[in-house]
């Protein structure tokens, strides 16, 4: 198929079918080409900006290459797509979605770990180097303050109490510690099928499915369809879920950095 179309870009017949791109990205995809799939991809959304299999083939794609940011922006395009689409793919599509923002949130966790964890280590650097600093200091002079203590005994002292301060650091770092290297993860119960963003206010449809309230209010505006079983809904429909709010309340006040989920 690559042969093909290389053959063609040389005559100058370049193909200007969107499907052409996509069905050569389904093609890489089963052959885990997933430079190509993208390659493949951009060109069809270039040619068709509202195909849904190049934004879904996409998404796929940038995950396997651990570009899981880009991957969610892919695949919630391609979510949008689906709906407006009517697309039978919308539950596939929404796990797309879910995968890749977990996957976005890792990496994110996996560097904040990083810093916390080298905290301790850079403070304790820090307050050695600075204690040594003095203590040379103080040798040099040979004399602390106007006192008469020996510079070699005074320096002794102030590295001393700079080991001293690092030891004490070391406690209160080791007691934070459990929580502070913990993975934050929010639970799939708690974020929303349109936004992949956590719930405040969140209603249940008549179907059994829970949204965030506003979101699914400006869903309908668009089409007034369940945006995971694609069966009619209304806003008179909806109910407040008050156990998973009384639950999502819950967890945010214990998990603050979860609104930036």
């Amino acid at each position: 198929m690559a042969t093909t179309a290389d053959s063609l870009k040389r005559s100058g017949n370049v193909p200007t079918n969107a499907a052409y791109f996509t069905n050569r990205a389904l093609t890489r995809v089963r052959m885990e080409q997933w430079d190509a799939v993208v390659t493949d991809c951009e060109k069809a959304i270039e040619l068709l900006p509202t195909s849904l299999k190049a934004y879904t083939y996409l998404g796929s794609a940038l995950l396997h290459l651990n570009r899981p940011a880009e991957s969610f922006t892919a695949s919630q395009k391609a979510y949008q797509l689906a709906i407006s689409q009517r697309s039978p793919s919308i539950p596939q599509i929404a796990a797309s979605c879910l995968e890749a923002k977990k996957a976005r949130w890792e990496v994110s966790e996996t560097a904040r770990i990083a810093r916390e964890s080298s905290l301790l280590r850079e403070t304790q650097e820090t307050i050695l180097r600075e204690a040594k600093a003095k203590g040379d200091k103080l040798r040099s002079t040979g004399m602390y303050g106007g006192f008469g203590i020996a510079g070699e005994e005074a320096a002794k002292e102030m590295e001393e109490e700079g080991r001293r301060r690092c030891r004490e650091l070391e406690d209160v770092f080791g007691k934070a510690e459990a929580e502070t290297l913990r993975r934050r993860v929010v639970p799939e119960w708690l974020v929303d099928n349109i936004t992949f963003g956590v719930m405040w206010d969140p209603v249940v449809t008549k179907h059994g499915q829970s949204y965030d309230r506003s979101t699914l209010i400006d869903h309908l505006k668009r089409s007034q369809t369940d945006p995971l079983t694609r069966e009619p809904l209304m806003e008179e429909d909806l109910r407040p879920n008050l156990a998973l709010k009384a639950a999502s309340e819950e967890f945010l006040k214990e998990n603050g950095w979860a609104v930036d989920w």
